[in-house]
């Protein structure tokens, strides 16, 4: 999605003098419930709810632009291989209070370095 972003839609729009887009993902692991509104299958929309996707909206939250952050249930998920290129983001005191729903600890959150 980065890679889109940055060579193939910013430079088309900085041929138009557009300012550049910038992406801010987050992604977590979990169960969810797909809610369809509306009977008529061609004009209703469908929206996920539960606790993974309340979850990745927080994390999401505190991207900055241009960075991916992952949740610690999609960390623990990754090959070792690939855990290297993620660090455990050290929060000041505060600045996240959320907590997994098993062990009651403040879920852990990694950021995408590009080692």
């Amino acid at each position: 999605m980065l890679k889109v972003v940055k060579t193939g839609i910013n430079p088309v729009l900085q041929q138009y003098d557009y300012p550049d887009l910038a992406i801010k993902i987050g992604i977590d692991f979990g169960e969810n419930t797909i809610i369809r509104y509306g009977e008529n299958e061609q004009e209703s929309f469908v929206d996920l709810l539960g606790p993974s996707m309340n979850m990745v909206a927080k994390i999401q939250g505190h991207a900055h632009p241009d960075q991916i952050l992952i949740g610690g249930e999609v960390y623990a998920k990754l090959h070792s291989s690939i855990q290297e290129y993620f660090e455990q983001i050290k929060w000041k005191d505060g600045e996240w209070n959320y907590r997994n729903k098993v062990t009651g600890k403040i879920y852990p959150v990694y950021a995408y370095v590009r080692k």
